[in-house]
């Protein structure tokens, strides 16, 4: 169980610093280059998503780390019981998990949306039409709307991930 236990902490935690790591490095500094660099940008972010298929191995990083996490959870709590649920730990952990569950949906949400820019941004030819600019806005909007509750979600389950191990209660 031991090395169970510590090849599923070593998985969980590479595939959050991927996925926390990258959606804070893709939210704070790329997004905002590709917006503030215009034409220049949007060539980038074409790359990174339709080359390259960023969002793709974002999604994996995601889907691994709560998947691991989800078993360690239930290897800690020997099968979910109230007892350790209840502990410091178990608490602390938990609401961590609840965070990371959170900013995985979000994190979807915002995924689906860039996979969605990337197929209208392969099929523009020049300038896009009226009806794919409605497509790119909308996008654009719902990507707008979740990041931050993405970004804030991810930090706090960071967080409690990285501390819960401490929590008397």
């Amino acid at each position: 169980m031991f090395f169970t236990m510590l090849v599923l902490r070593l998985v969980h935690i590479f595939a959050g610093i991927v996925w926390g790591g990258g959606a804070l490095l893709m939210s704070l500094f790329i997004g905002r280059g590709i917006q503030a660099t215009g034409e220049a940008g949007q060539q980038v972010a074409r790359q990174l998503l339709n080359k390259q298929r960023l969002h793709i191995f974002m999604s994996v990083a995601a889907v691994t780390t709560v998947l691991a996490g989800v078993v360690l959870y239930w290897i800690a709590s020997d099968g979910f019981s109230l007892t350790w649920i209840r502990s410091g730990p178990g608490i602390g952990f938990g609401i961590g998990g609840i965070f990371g569950l959170i900013s995985f949906v979000t994190g979807a949400i915002f995924g689906n949306s860039n996979a969605s820019l990337a197929r209208i941004g392969a099929q523009v030819n020049g300038k896009p039409t009226v009806e794919q600019l409605t497509q790119i806005q909308v996008a654009q909007k719902r990507m707008q709307t979740v990041a931050p509750i993405h970004l804030v979600t991810m930090i706090l389950a960071m967080i409690f991930m990285a501390s819960a191990r401490y929590f008397l209660f």
